[in-house]
């Protein structure tokens, strides 16, 4: 599933551990917004752990799950490419 995840937090110290957790997850495209391609179990995961790192009072997350007819009709204004969702195999 391709979601986009968006985020506005409060405090320096915790925005920069958030981006440091989605970078395990996906792509950043913006400063706050990354575009991912997970599983249900890995998005369950990655919510659990970025919510662990929010103060509820002052920061937020939003998730975006986007179909595939959806993914298609992004379009890109300037700079930049839509993510794509590369199949890694461990040899």
């Amino acid at each position: 599933m391709f979601v986009l995840v968006c985020y506005d937090v409060a405090d320096a110290r915790r925005l920069r551990r958030v981006a440091r957790e989605m970078e395990n997850f996906g792509t950043r495209v913006q400063r706050s917004v990354f575009e991912c391609y997970l599983d249900d179990e890995q998005l369950e995961a990655l919510q659990g752990r970025i919510a662990r790192l929010l103060d509820i009072h002052t920061d937020k997350v939003r998730y975006y799950g986007l179909c595939g007819r959806d993914v298609a009709g992004i379009v890109i204004d300037g700079v930049g490419s839509l993510t794509r969702d590369w199949e890694y195999k461990v040899v």
